[in-house]
């Protein structure tokens, strides 16, 4: 076989190959596109829950206890769903109840009032940050969260540095 002949048949396998080979890592890059327009990491910057790095997973639907993620007034906000439509939301002298699950007590200052006793309307989560100055549902002022402004499950991936359980609302993590 000549030198020609043999650059010919190395052509001729590069180019087939290399046809698979653009199949394969085009697959590779629309799965890896795919995923990651599914996820995305979020940096928790306030204290209202115990964990400082948490992992967003869109278009997954969280249900009661998990940490949700939302946008409220242009912000991201990482807080737990504790009541969904139809739970019963009960204030004794400030310590808010979800359903008798005491969620924590809520702060009076001249700009939050502590909500008052009703029912989560459908369509709706009670949300709440676990550490105690959290502004979350159990404040007028930031009310309900609409299921449709929910952007979906996250788990959170890294604690706090400054974690400390006792100062942390105990929940189900």
């Amino acid at each position: 076989m000549s030198w020609n002949a043999d650059l010919f048949n190395i052509k001729e396998w590069m180019i087939r190959n290399l046809r698979n080979l653009a199949w394969i890592f085009g697959g590779l890059a629309v799965t890896t596109a795919l995923i990651a327009s599914q996820l995305c990491v979020v940096f928790v910057s306030t204290n209202s829950i115990p964990y400082s790095i948490c992992l967003q997973i869109r278009h997954v639907t969280p249900q009661k206890y998990d940490l949700c993620a939302f946008i409220y007034k242009g912000h991201k906000f990482i807080k737990y769903i504790i009541g969904t439509e139809g739970d019963t939301v009960i204030n004794l002298a400030d310590a808010i109840y979800v359903d008798g699950f005491r969620v924590g007590k809520a702060e009076r200052t001249s700009r939050l009032t502590p909500c008052n006793d009703c029912k989560i309307p459908k369509g709706y989560v009670f949300v709440a940050g676990r550490h105690p100055q959290s502004l979350d549902s159990r404040y007028k002022e930031f009310g309900f969260v609409k299921i449709s402004d929910l952007e979906g499950k996250v788990l959170g991936l890294v604690k706090r540095d400054d974690f400390k359980e006792d100062t942390f609302i105990n929940w189900k993590d």
